[in-house]
């Protein structure tokens, strides 16, 4: 009997026809395949027409759109060879001597990768627009002049001359600093790139949702941008929905608990792929994605995936992204929910992928504006790689699998100690990392991986207008940015290492490792050459590292030189606030890397002193007020950052409008919620000791208490807690006859809680 049902099996699969005609699926009939099939064929007036099936429309759309793009670029490359001066009569020759558009194209590249040596991995832009608008946006930050330290030099004690480096501020590019250059010093082509875009402007909405019936135009091209996007930042296993659980059927469901949406998962790691990472990163991008796909858990995790995601929602405003579907401030609070309550399931959170998350924890929060426990999770990262030995180099065996974990290891260090410096760096203390410790060696940089694309991935799936596309030198970034992350490291023990004294000599060589790494950035990573987020970052990073070690300085002169700690800041701020610019008119203020708003605030503190004590005009703080407001929609510390702004321009009696209207007096804002509806400004930025917030200006004396008060009469101090010892974090009544509170007030100057910059106070005297 089994044999007789495989048989008539067998027999049914040889007759089987893939795609039957119209009408023998009306009529429910076998079809056997021909043109015209044999029952149309003995019926009159009966047209056998085969439908082409849905799956294969679209392989056959896919394949259209390619080919249209294709002559796309062809044809654009082609007329961009014409309007230039030195390939125009070449072009016209071969296209005299009928050579066809792909020949031309073909021709043009290879020569434009000779000429540049970079092996064709060059900016492409879509239109000749595109190309013009891009260099407008980078034109102020290209023409930023050199600093006049470049050509001042300093006498250490023994009299010995040394010059600090020339180009302090160098135009980026290497090229002229006025207009965009020409194709040859930038290395940027004028090929369109291979992304969807139209001539004549989007053709694709700004709002669309994740599942859509195949059927209409609009939502098909919706779904093809998204699989673009996706594919370019995540790699070409995703962004395929198809296809998308083939190897792992639930592996969506396996990595998160908070959503069954394998497509939405995917969108929210292809926003943090593209607009944070890889600064701050402690994770390898190829190998976590490769683990991600295929469900294995080494360099994957739950953990780690729903914090990723967590980040990820930071930039996106669907309402998956909340946990309040109505309430934009809950952005990424169930994923971040869902790794707090895996975290604390951990016996042992001695697991790379743990320290990873911790990493990735840290940043969110920081963006949130929590301070102090994005500080928590970051020490705990940097401590539990430490104990690890993660910045120890192990032997490493010619076997893949041994490279493999050597990389990994060595991204896991070096994203929590980059952290670890940037914090400690923002609130002026030592380093969780010991001074003179030998680090782990970096990531290597591996070719492909740096010839990758990158192109600006956007929440809705529309690409930017304009729009580029480019290498994204992931690799370079990241190593170049570890070694910024050194200096700051070094710099950090001349600051605060208790016991000595901080002198000129100290202060300039400091000055000058920051100038020497400046002058050694690769060329691809100068502005001109690439712009991606990432690379904007590291610039601004730079800058700010620069503002922090001099500003403590600004009220001083330095014997036996001519740098200005007033006028480096002065720069230092001019330029973040000019990157800060072009980023914005490259890809908005609502895409931007966690820790930009920290960069805006303190380039926005330095111009409100220059316009307090007249040394410049309002403009560049008005422009610092505005880039706050455009960034608080996915940045809750933009919001503390405006509340200081503002209690500052009180405090520090210094005139300057705001952009929502508001008056002196009362603070009405609907951005930042009902609990600051009314308070006056002077009232903001207090500090709590149940608050989890940095930088509060606004401390009164009652804040600083070291004692535990006077003994009352009747009371027994004996248990009472030492007078210097801290206290947890509860909040106690201030007195309403103006004395002091029993017991300690963390929030002083110095400590993680409500803490108060000690610089600001003296500044306004500058």
């Amino acid at each position: 009997m089994e044999g007789s049902v495989n048989s008539k099996r067998r027999r049914g699969l040889g007759v089987v026809t893939p795609n039957a005609c119209t009408e023998c699926r009306k009529k429910r009939a076998k079809c056997d395949g021909n043109s015209p099939c044999g029952r149309c064929a003995s019926q009159k007036s009966v047209e056998c027409v085969y439908e082409v099936p849905v799956r294969q429309s679209k392989e056959h759309m896919r394949t259209e759109i390619e080919q249209l793009r294709s002559q796309q670029r062809q044809s654009q490359r082609v007329l961009a060879a014409l309007v230039s001066t030195d390939r125009s009569e070449q072009v016209l020759e071969q296209l005299r001597n009928g050579e066809t558009l792909e020949t031309i194209t073909n021709k043009l590249d290879h020569s434009t990768s000779e000429s540049s040596g970079a092996g064709g991995n060059v900016t492409t832009f879509s239109r000749l627009s595109d190309h013009q608008a891009i260099g407008l946006a980078l034109k102020p930050a290209r023409s930023l002049g050199s600093s006049p330290a470049s050509t001042l030099a300093f006498s250490d004690s023994s009299g010995v001359q040394h010059s600090l480096p020339t180009g302090t501020w160098p135009a980026w590019g290497g090229g002229s600093n006025t207009g965009i250059q020409n194709e040859d010093t930038d290395m940027m082509r004028w090929d369109p790139d291979t992304g969807p875009g139209s001539d004549q402007g989007h053709p694709y909405p700004l709002i669309g949702g994740w599942h859509h019936e195949s059927g209409s135009e609009t939502d098909t091209a919706i779904q093809s941008a998204r699989e673009f996007g996706q594919e370019t930042i995540l790699g070409q296993p995703f962004g395929m929905e198809e296809n998308a659980n083939q190897e792992h059927p639930n592996y969506n469901e396996t990595w998160t608990r908070v959503t069954s949406d394998a497509a939405f998962v995917e969108h929210l790691m292809a926003l943090y792929f593209c607009w944070e990472y890889p600064t701050f990163a402690s994770l390898s991008k190829e190998h976590f994605l490769e683990d991600f796909r295929t469900g294995n858990e080494r360099h994957c995790s739950p953990l780690l995936v729903n914090a990723l995601l967590a980040v990820g929602c930071r930039f996106s405003e669907q309402r998956n992204a909340r946990a309040v579907p109505d309430d934009s401030k809950t952005k990424g609070d169930h994923f971040f929910g869902e790794a707090l309550r895996l975290l604390n399931e951990q016996q042992d959170r001695h697991v790379l992928t743990t320290i990873q998350a911790l990493g990735l924890m840290s940043i969110r929060e920081a963006s949130c504006g929590r301070s102090s426990e994005s500080l928590f999770l970051s020490g705990q990262s940097i401590r539990l790689a430490i104990e690890m030995g993660l910045h120890l180099d192990i032997n490493v065996s010619d076997s893949k699998e041994a490279e493999i974990e050597h990389a990994v290891r060595s991204a896991t260090f070096w994203g929590a100690f980059s952290l670890d410096q940037a914090w400690s760096l923002s609130i002026g203390r030592l380093p969780h990392f010991s001074r003179d410790t030998k680090l782990a060696t970096k990531p290597a940089i591996v070719d492909h991986v740096e010839s990758s694309a990158w192109i600006p991935y956007t929440d809705d799936g529309a690409p930017l207008e304009p729009s580029c596309t480019q290498p994204s030198n992931v690799r370079s970034v990241y190593k170049t940015f570890c070694e910024l992350s050194e200096i700051v490291h070094k710099s950090l023990y001349t600051l605060y290492s208790p016991g000595t004294h901080v002198t000129s000599k100290a202060l300039l060589e400091t000055y000058t490792q920051y100038l020497s790494w400046y002058d050694a950035i690769p060329t691809t990573l100068r502005l001109g050459q690439n712009f991606t987020p990432a690379v904007l970052f590291a610039h601004m990073y730079y800058h700010y590292a620069i503002l922090l070690l001099f500003r403590p300085f600004i009220k001083l002169d330095l014997i036996s030189s001519g740098v200005s700690p007033r006028d480096v800041c002065s720069q230092a701020a001019s330029a973040i606030s000019t990157l800060v610019n072009s980023y914005s008119q490259l890809y908005t203020l609502r895409r931007t890397p966690s820790f930009v708003p920290y960069f805006v605030l303190t380039s926005s503190i330095a111009h409100l002193i220059a316009l307090g004590n007249g040394r410049e005009g309002p403009e560049q703080l008005k422009q610092g007020i505005k880039d706050l407001k455009e960034m608080t929609g996915c940045h809750g510390f933009a919001i503390r950052a405006l509340d200081i702004l503002r209690y500052l321009t009180v405090h520090w009696d210094v005139n300057i409008p705001f952009p929502d209207g508001e008056d002196d007096d009362e603070v009405v804002d609907e951005v930042e919620g009902k609990e600051r509806e009314g308070k006056s400004r002077k009232e903001l930025c207090r500090a709590k000791s149940t608050s989890l917030n940095q930088f509060c200006p606004n401390i009164e004396s009652v804040d600083v208490v070291n004692g535990i008060g006077r003994v009352g009469e009747g009371d027994n101090p004996l248990f009472w807690p030492f007078p210097l010892q801290g206290r947890p974090l509860l909040d106690s009544p201030r007195p309403s006859n103006g004395g002091v509170p029993l017991g300690l007030q963390r929030d002083v100057p110095g400590t993680p809680e409500g803490r108060a910059n000690p610089h600001l106070e003296s500044l306004m005297q500058a």
